[in-house]
């Protein structure tokens, strides 16, 4: 094999390692689900329905006519996995936000979710337009993922989580962190109230809930994974491919 072979397979391998990196991305969707996702949200009778939930909360004595607004926002939340060091995803997709807006200013957000069968359904409505407002400030790239359980959420990119809103996590907007880090920190937040932890067995706060995960009670949390030894692997898995190609190429030149 020619040292510029060996030198493809280190790319190949580097790129492998890259797409495998624990947390280092959040399943994606196409643009065929968002627009599912938004066409669930488009619905006349959900509109009067909207309409009328407006009005409770907008204290009118009529019902605003209801626009659903042409974008939709992926919203990714907390993995369990990923706070038990599993090497899994740090956000799995919660839903997808569809802002609507009143004719009396009021806004909205429906929220539409993906079913067993795949189809899309809407989940919830919830006033204001939050999720549309901390969308429209990510970078280029990045994934809207929320801590639901200190109502935080981050911007997700390139290996990194970067706080938008910090809720009740402690911790400044614009905060930024690794994944490796940031996985550190949930685990002692909430790794011992994962299932099957002796927390959790005990019957303390119902251990960990998807939507409503306990704080931490200051005992010692299990062990985490550390993601932080992804850049070594590949930069090892690299250093042994080019030796070896080295050698080998070397040696032909051997007569």
């Amino acid at each position: 094999m020619s040292a510029r072979r060996y030198l493809g397979l280190a790319g190949l391998v580097a790129v492998a390692l890259l797409i495998s990196a624990p947390g280092a991305r959040a399943d994606s969707l196409s643009s065929e689900d968002l627009a599912a996702a938004k066409a669930a949200a488009d619905d006349p009778t959900l509109r009067a329905e909207i309409g009328r939930f407006l009005t409770q909360t907008g204290g009118s004595g009529h019902a605003p006519s209801v626009s659903v607004v042409d974008e939709s926002f992926p919203v990714y939340e907390l993995s369990r996995d990923f706070v038990a060091g599993d090497g899994a995803i740090a956000g799995q997709l919660a839903y997808v936000a569809v802002p609507v807006t009143a004719s009396d200013g009021q806004t909205a957000t429906v929220w539409s979710v993906r079913g067993d069968d795949g189809a899309w359904r809407v989940g919830n409505i919830a006033s204001g337009d939050r999720e549309s407002e901390l969308a429209r400030r990510l970078p280029a790239g990045a994934t809207l993922l929320h801590e639901p359980q200190v109502d935080a959420w981050y911007a997700l990119r390139d290996g990194r989580v970067t706080l938008l809103d910090s809720g009740a996590s402690g911790y400044a907007a614009g905060a930024t962190a690794t994944l490796a880090e940031y996985q550190r920190t949930v685990s002692g937040r909430y790794g011992a109230m994962l299932a099957n932890s002796p927390y959790a067995q005990e019957g303390k706060a119902g251990g960990y809930n998807a939507q409503v995960m306990p704080r931490g009670d200051g005992g010692p949390a299990p062990d985490a994974q550390d993601t932080g030894f992804v850049p070594l692997l590949i930069f090892g898995g690299l250093l042994l491919i080019c030796v070896a190609g080295f050698f080998l190429h070397s040696k032909r030149r051997v007569p």
